[in-house]
């Protein structure tokens, strides 16, 4: 509940801040941001033989790649087709394409499920960043054809139509705070331990204000041209969505601890890294774009919560 609250009012505040000042000019600065303060503390425990697992585990690391490279994306492109709306369509696919997320490690760690295990996972979904930002680059010149075109009266000339190259989040968003996480390895223990025991405060700090600076931006005013309909059918495709990732990882992942992390990495999405991502294409996809991105933190949530519940009940464990 407590993250929802922070959500919803990052998110009220930035829209009525824009709103009063015409909104921020978007800058890269918040992909450092991110990268710097909920990515590189993730690394710090992250050691390079822990690699070796990756064979000991490939039918797990496989099933994960499977169900959320190529099962979910599909489902997403089959849910985003029936909107008829390509900005939904593109949002459920960017998010098909980004598992887990900043809170995955936390629905790992209280469910029983194997925390090294899922921390290789969270990893591998990282690295596949450069693919998948490249894949998604050649959606809407792909999908459009399929779609009515979007309301493009409100863009502000801020989004991919100027060219951001699309290894640049992956530079940013991994290989900067892989690097600063090795020095801070060799030269900051001190450090490392400060950011560790105080790793929740800074992580809802930090997404307080990324949430509250993309949606004080001038381009999430497009926001304020989204029809009701829009909102009804961007709200219904996204529910439909996560119902599926929970319907597929039931079905495909089991009970084990190993089987647990796969499932995790499934039902939750990098909602954070969509969003940040999501701005550099509203001037392509139209403001129904940012909707299932917005929706997804509420759904997220509160879906995961009931699922930790119920995985903890079924293993006779009482929820904390």
């Amino acid at each position: 509940m407590q993250q929802i609250i922070l959500v919803v009012a990052a998110i009220a505040l930035g829209l009525g801040f824009g709103a009063v000042t015409g909104g921020f000019a978007f800058s890269s600065l918040v992909c450092v941001v991110a990268g710097v303060f909920l990515v590189t503390p993730a690394l710090f425990k992250f050691d390079l033989h822990d690699l070796g697992l990756v064979r000991k585990h490939a039918p797990t690391f496989g099933r994960n790649v499977v169900i959320n490279f190529l099962i979910l994306p599909v489902i997403a492109l089959v849910i985003g087709f029936a909107t008829r709306d390509i900005g939904i369509a593109g949002a459920l696919f960017l998010l098909a394409l980004l598992p887990g997320g900043g809170m995955v490690m936390m629905w790992i760690k209280s469910s029983g499920a194997n925390p090294k295990l899922g921390f290789l996972l969270f990893m591998l979904n990282l690295a596949l960043l450069l693919p998948v930002t490249l894949v998604f680059a050649q959606f809407h010149a792909l999908a459009s054809p399929f779609f009515p075109a979007p309301d493009l009266s409100r863009a502000t000339g801020t989004g991919v139509a100027q060219g951001v190259p699309p290894f640049a989040p992956f530079m940013i968003l991994i290989v900067i705070p892989f690097l600063l996480s090795r020095l801070a390895r060799a030269s900051a223990p001190g450090l490392i331990r400060w950011v560790e025991a105080h790793a929740q405060t800074i992580s809802r700090i930090t997404m307080f204000g990324i949430v509250f600076y993309l949606f004080a931006l001038s381009t999430s005013q497009m926001l304020f041209a989204v029809s009701p309909g829009a909102l009804v059918t961007a709200f219904v495709a996204t529910a439909v969505f996560y119902g599926a990732a929970v319907l597929v990882a039931g079905l495909m992942t089991g009970p084990s601890p190993e089987g647990r992390a796969v499932y995790w990495h499934v039902v939750t999405r990098y909602i954070t890294l969509a969003l940040i991502l999501a701005v550099f294409s509203l001037d392509t996809f139209g403001p129904t774009f940012i909707l299932p991105v917005m929706i997804a933190y509420f759904i997220q949530i509160g879906v995961a919560g009931v699922l930790r519940t119920r995985m903890l009940a079924r293993s006779g464990v009482v929820s904390a």
